[in-house]
């Protein structure tokens, strides 16, 4: 199984929605990723001359859902959206995360793998997963793990007013694979992750 083999449908409450395209400006772009990623932010658009984009970083990039109600686990999130004029929101996810293997394999590191599965943004992953790919193992399972979550997260930023406005923020969602340092943009016209042309 590759990325490009891979499909998925958006389930039926999400707010997942077709994007213009346009050129990032790291100036106005803000970058959800996982805190253990470590991808190349001025390959990618993220980062001109030496400057990088704002960035939000989580275990598996995990997105609490929007609550009225400030909470620790949505209050970076919101702050780094109301503090600067941002144009485009990039969440990344990447295959080697670390977080999202102590998720699938719960004998593999068991109190990173509690605490996540407390986690409601991470659980609504874990189930998604166990419902629709439980015949998986091994890299195909890990591959159609990380697409998911992204797909997953993706819902839970569409759930902040600022992005779920038509004239809000634009909203992306990228996976990056270290195996080859490629790069993989979910099509929201084709439903699925489709490889994106190196610019270097």
């Amino acid at each position: 199984m590759h990325l490009s083999s891979s499909t998925t449908t958006p389930p039926p409450a999400s707010t997942r929605r077709r994007r213009a395209t346009a050129a990032l400006d790291p100036r106005h772009t803000l970058l959800v990723s996982c805190f253990d990623a470590a991808l190349p932010l001025e390959r990618l658009g993220l980062s001109a001359r030496g400057n990088p984009c704002a960035q939000v970083r989580s275990p598996a990039h995990l997105v609490a859902p929007w609550s009225d109600e400030a909470t620790s686990e949505n209050a970076l999130l919101t702050l780094s959206l109301s503090m600067r004029e941002t144009h485009d929101v990039v969440i990344c996810g990447h295959l080697r995360c670390a977080a999202l293997d102590a998720l699938l394999d719960q004998e593999r590191d068991a109190a990173a793998s509690r605490l996540l599965s407390q986690v409601p943004a991470a659980q609504a992953t874990l189930d998604l997963v166990r419902r629709n790919y439980g015949d998986l193992g091994g890299e195909a399972l890990r591959e159609a793990a990380a697409q998911e979550n992204v797909l997953t997260q993706l819902d839970h930023l569409l759930t902040y007013p600022l992005l779920s406005r038509v004239d809000g923020p634009r909203v992306h969602a990228w996976l990056y694979d270290e195996r080859d340092a490629s790069l993989w943009a979910y099509s929201f016209e084709a439903s699925q992750f489709v490889h994106q042309v190196s610019p270097w």
